[in-house]
């Protein structure tokens, strides 16, 4: 992968078999941080009510968008499946729980928790890769 985020040639998506673990880490932790925010203790099926239809909306477009099986533009296909991801996430979580509050200031909190967690374990990675590349030494790709 080149420092842009672009496809060299043989190269694989970023993170390789652990981007789609990565991104989930990032939405339980988004769940759970609100939980934590708003004093909630509902247990473990308030938390899958919330987590699941964001879950279901980012993978939905990361399979659209092919972002874990294109290293090429890496970073336009990161911004579609966020954008467009957790929108889908917002309209599930509005016709399919019991949460009407869909499209609201937590439009806002998750589009900027998400887009920050998952844009940001990538820019470390190449951050990583570069920084080893600058010493001569060779930084293993993930699996």
């Amino acid at each position: 992968m080149s420092p842009t985020g672009r496809a060299t040639q043989g190269s694989r998506p970023l993170g390789g078999l652990y981007a789609p673990v990565a991104d989930a880490v990032c939405f339980v932790a988004f769940v759970f941080f609100g939980r934590d925010q708003h004093g909630i203790h509902g247990g473990l099926g308030w938390f899958l009510t919330v987590l699941w239809p964001l879950l279901v909306g980012w993978f939905v477009l990361a399979l659209v968008t092919r972002l874990y099986t294109r290293a090429d533009r890496m970073w336009l296909r990161l911004a579609v499946t966020w954008i467009a991801g957790v929108l889908l996430g917002l309209v599930l979580r509005q016709l399919l729980t019991s949460h009407g509050d869909s499209f609201s200031t937590f439009t806002v909190v998750v589009l900027a928790f998400i887009g920050l967690t998952t844009f940001g374990w990538r820019a470390v990675l190449v951050g990583i890769r570069r920084a080893g590349r600058g010493r001569g030494a060779r930084v293993p790709e993930a699996a």
